[in-house]
């Protein structure tokens, strides 16, 4: 039967009004369930069941429409179906005669077979396709379950999430926002104070905001909080001034923010101190979210000064966390409030990050003479005490405690992922931290803390030889310009799979943006990952790029660039080239990396005295707070003049000295690429473990 004949005949049956009849009314039930599922109090999955019944019952519906009604008709050529057989004997408009008796014409027979043989073949396609189409909303609903939220190495006491909006200011002084800002942070503090469940604060909603394309956002209000980050309860709050009072009102809602669970009890206090309202109703809130008590406390045992507060607040406004103004907040914070601990912890964090290890200690030392510390407090001076020692292990644990109360913060998740592979040589804890949080729907560009996540994530992947994930993973940022740190990745995995086609581009984005220092260090870059590959002829190719392109200009090159010429001449093994540069400077402008570089120039170049003589100088640059980092670059020495014991043995000693395991150290080391798969060097790789 030719298919214009079968519509035709479906429609003459009235099949089409019957379908469209079946259709509309689904459509019309699911607009109804969709928009009365929530005040009938039915459960969220009431439209997916509704959709998988609808969509399963069409081909049955096509089915019973064939067997109840078509199957009865009177099936003609031409003949309206519909038509009444009349008499003995009726004729159809093409003049085939009907028997009363139920006979029928070969022609008839033959018409009605093609029909039904086309009908159901279609009802097979249509219960095809349905079958499919079920099968992936089972899937996504039903059977898509998720990795677990958090690493075993992670303990948590309750994986509960707890939202805490912004309080709204009701007493029309501005002056006066910071006290909602001060109940939302020691509110926070309470909570993770009994382990109560994990705290999203309003910079996390900011944050996610603020990264989340604007495509994939609606401008429903909080529709991050309640579609993306999914807390089980929100804590809200209003405050205002009546009768000389400062009154604070507080409510815990459902995820949806549109059912109250509970309003506490309101807070009086006088507007001078409201922090003393503030920790009342922080009370009240434990009291209801307690089950049981738990002895980890929080940062501050009693309400810091209202003035300190607020210099501690400013301190956190700044942009920039190592810049002199938030250390000079924090410090005029600690002096209004010397029982202040938050901005004491902060500005140690502040020395430790500009490598002031000097000020670390001493600051550290001041601050465990404090008696009464709580658990928290002493959990975060014993990480630093493992830092200043140089014991990753224990600072990995101490920092893993404090990081379980948030992990889905961006940077303590990102400071989580840099210790568990550069502080103990753990690539695969990193897979677990790095789920933690979603990247997907993340807007590359804008989120600093997403780009060095999928960097230390991409280096794990590599080092474990995850190489297809890893350019999976990396695959977001070729069409972006800039992300120097994630192209170094890029290169890497490049250079493993042997695609300098890529690498080819990713240096002339750079070469084009006028970004001399860039392309420089990613063009070594490209030269040493090519060499650590044995892929020494296309090293070579970058290697050449590279000096053709420096060496002309030498004169005004900057500091950096004139590095990147030395380095690439003594990768090459071109001693001479080297060493020529090297001769140019005085030795107290060298660090310790170029002092052993230059040693070793020498010694090939058969100046072994005046090579000691530099090995000299750096054995003499040791001192208090360099983990590890001159016995490193003397390891490295030893190994490029041959003595492999020697070598070992001061890197079994850098690394007992709390040295890191880079992404250019170690396993990544030129110098030490013969070594890696021994037992020996292995037993340095995993001193942590």
């Amino acid at each position: 039967m030719k298919f214009n004949e079968f519509l035709k005949e479906c429609r003459e049956k009235d099949i089409f009004k019957n379908l469209s009849i079946y259709l509309v009314s689904s459509w019309l039930l699911l607009q109804v369930i969709s928009v009365t599922w929530e005040p009938m109090g039915l459960p969220k999955s009431t439209l997916t069941y509704l959709l998988l019944f609808l969509l399963l019952g069409f081909p049955l519906y096509l089915y019973l429409l064939w067997r109840l009604r078509i199957k009865k008709l009177r099936i003609t050529p031409g003949e309206d179906p519909r038509t009444p057989v009349k008499g003995k004997r009726a004729f159809s408009k093409s003049g085939v005669e009907i028997s009363s008796e139920g006979a029928v014409d070969v022609e008839e027979t033959k018409y009605r077979r093609a029909f039904r043989q086309t009908y159901f073949s279609l009802l097979l396609a249509i219960g095809a396709i349905v079958i499919f189409a079920a099968t992936l909303i089972v899937k996504a609903n039903f059977f898509n379950q998720q990795q677990p939220a958090v690493s075993e190495l992670l303990p948590t006491a309750n994986a509960d999430k707890l939202a805490v909006l912004p309080f709204e200011n009701n007493t029309s002084d501005p002056e006066l926002d910071v006290v909602g800002k001060m109940a939302v942070d020691w509110i926070m503090h309470g909570i993770t104070q009994h382990k109560m469940g994990q705290v999203i604060s309003p910079k996390i909603i900011e944050d996610y905001s603020n990264v989340i394309q604007a495509s994939v956002l609606s401008t429903e209000d909080n529709i991050v909080l309640k579609e993306y980050l999914k807390p089980s309860r929100v804590i809200v709050g209003t405050y205002y001034l009546q009768d000389g009072q400062m009154l604070i009102n507080c409510s815990l809602m459902d995820s949806n923010l549109d059912k109250t669970l509970i309003s506490f009890e309101v807070a009086s206090c006088d507007p001078e101190s409201p922090l003393v309202c503030i920790e009342a109703l922080k009370q009240r809130i434990l009291g209801y979210l307690a089950t049981q008590e738990d002895d980890i406390a929080d940062f501050e045992e009693t309400p810091p000064s209202y003035e300190a507060y607020q210099y501690y607040l400013e301190a956190q406004s700044q942009d920039d966390n190592t810049d002199t103004r938030y250390l000079d907040l924090l410090n005029m914070a600690i002096a209004k409030d010397p029982s202040f601990f938050k901005p004491k912890a902060e500005r140690l964090i502040y020395y430790y990050n500009i490598d002031d290890f000097k000020a670390v200690d001493s600051l550290y030392r001041q601050m465990s003479e404090q008696t009464n510390l709580n658990k928290r407090q002493n959990n975060l001076l014993d990480l630093y005490d493992a830092l200043l020692k140089g014991d990753n292990r224990l600072a990995y644990k101490y920092f893993l405690e404090e990081y379980s109360a948030e992990p889905f913060d961006l940077a303590n998740n990102s400071t989580a992922m840099v210790l568990a592979l550069q502080y103990v040589n753990r690539p695969e804890d990193l897979e677990s931290i790095y789920k933690e949080i979603s990247m997907e729907e993340m807007d590359l560009d804008r989120c600093l803390y997403c780009s060095f996540r999928n960097y230390t994530m991409a280096l794990a992947l590599m080092d474990l030889g995850r190489i297809q994930e890893t350019e999976a993973l990396l695959a977001p940022y070729k069409g972006l310009s800039g992300h120097a740190l994630v192209k170094e990745a890029i290169i890497r995995a490049a250079a493993i799979a042997g695609n300098t086609t890529e690498v080819d581009q990713l240096l002339n984005e750079f070469k084009l943006s006028d970004d001399l220092t860039n392309w420089s260090k990613l063009t070594l870059w490209a030269a040493k990952e090519f060499l650590r590959s044995q892929k020494s002829r296309i090293a070579q190719k970058y290697f050449d790029l590279l000096t053709s392109e420096l060496e002309p200009q030498y004169t005004s090159l900057s500091k950096a660039n004139k590095a990147y010429l030395r380095e690439a001449y003594y990768y090459q093994g071109k001693f001479d080239q080297a060493q020529k540069y090297f001769d140019r400077l005085d030795l107290k402008d060298l660090n310790p990396e170029e002092l052993a570089y230059y040693a070793v120039c020498l010694h090939k170049n058969g100046a072994e005295n005046k090579a000691k003589n530099v090995i000299a100088t750096l054995e003499m640059r040791k001192g208090a707070y360099q983990y590890g980092q001159i016995d490193y670059h003397l390891a490295q020495f030893r190994s490029a003049i041959g003595d492999r014991d020697a070598a070992l043995s001061l890197l079994l000693k850098a690394v007992a000295a709390g040295n890191r395991y880079t992404p250019d150290t170690y396993v990544h080391d030129l110098h030490f690429m013969t070594y890696v798969g021994q037992p020996d060097f292995e037993a340095i790789m995993s001193y942590w473990h």
